[in-house]
């Protein structure tokens, strides 16, 4: 039994249907992403899972037993048992660090003793000892994250729920707080659902990732799935760079591309049209290579240079660590290239 299912679920604003009937599960003591540019309906989703948005239709079930059928709320927010970090991390401000953790430990009433060893256990969990008489106020953006998360789980809820809570932290100190998170829902193993549209963070983070679009689902993988085999043009797209060329079967093994017949390996065709796919360090700039292009764009990111190429009328993303000039005549090659049957 998954420690979270949504079936289905569906939510109107306005007259305007946002979540389109979405489904999906959550294994016990897993971490899984919801993954999608903005707009796409991820946080909604996630409002609807905690009790603080209603559905229009569909079902959450929690362990099994449903918190909903449909607009009707069979578990109440605060009977879900679900802890939550919000973007904004809604710390209290002339709370302490203890207080604001002890928060909804008071709410459910459980007595002195017991608040005080959950709260030095969750303090020890974060390695934030040392701040517990401090205000929020006099922390570092990654501490005050640290906190959230504290009190998010000091009261041992069932699911985690996270909505984008690095999206406000510098690119430096975020891969410091990623790591946390990570050792964090390990050591508790605790069921996590983490909103997020930062790729770097669903790969690193989660065991599964839901890719959304225009609320939506376009595909449920482990993320070495969503990247290698994505299932429709969005995920292809979206997920990484990639080069997502359209082409013709012309014969079993054979492909007609704008530069040309090409050998490829295609793969069971499915529902779809065929696309050429492949990343860009798949394609390798050498002077014997079997295509030609000329060079319309390079920049330099991390020790490689990134190269668009124009090639019979098509723009792709190529890679190397060489340095090519503007404008000028390349040839190039492409290895482990495949056809996928792509969605529209």
């Amino acid at each position: 039994m998954n420690a979270l299912e949504v079936i289905n679920l569906k939510k109107n604003f306005n007259k305007k249907e946002i979540i389109r009937g979405i489904s999906f599960g959550v294994e016990r003591c897993q971490l899984l992403a919801l993954l999608g540019p903005s707009g796409c309906g991820k946080t909604t989703t996630l409002r609807m899972i905690a009790g603080l948005e209603t559905p229009d239709d569909g079902e959450i079930r929690i362990e099994g037993l449903p918190a909903n059928r449909g607009c009707k709320a069979l578990i109440s927010q605060k009977q879900r048992n679900i802890g939550m970090v919000f973007q904004d991390l809604a710390l209290w401000p002339h709370m302490t660090v203890y207080e604001n953790i002890e928060f909804g430990l008071r709410a459910n009433r459980l007595l002195r003793a017991e608040r005080r060893r959950r709260i030095e256990s969750v303090l020890d969990k974060v390695d934030m000892q040392k701040y517990a008489r401090a205000y929020p106020g006099k922390l570092s953006g990654g501490q005050q994250q640290l906190i959230a998360i504290a009190r998010a789980i000091v009261t041992e809820p069932k699911l985690l729920l996270m909505d984008e809570p690095l999206s406000n932290i510098d690119v430096k100190l975020r891969e410091n707080i990623r790591q946390e998170i990570k050792r964090i829902q390990q050591e508790t193993q605790i069921t996590t659902v983490y909103v997020t549209h930062d790729q770097e963070d669903a790969f690193l983070l989660a065991n599964k990732i839901v890719i959304m679009n225009s609320g939506t689902v376009e595909q449920i993988d482990s993320p070495e799935e969503v990247y290698s085999s994505p299932k429709s043009l969005f995920v292809a797209s979206f997920i990484g760079e990639s080069n997502v060329i359209p082409v013709k079967i012309v014969e079993k093994d054979r492909i007609l591309t704008p530069w040309g017949k090409l050998e490829c390996n295609i793969k069971d065709q499915k529902s779809g049209n065929p696309f050429l796919f492949f990343r860009p360090y798949q394609a390798k700039i050498k002077s014997g290579g079997c295509f030609e292009g000329a060079i319309l764009n390079r920049d330099f990111i991390n020790g490689i240079y990134k190269y668009i190429v124009s090639t019979s009328g098509v723009k792709i993303k190529l890679e190397a660590q060489e340095v090519y000039k503007v404008g000028a005549s390349i040839r190039f090659s492409i290895k482990d290239q495949e056809v996928l049957f792509l969605k529209n």
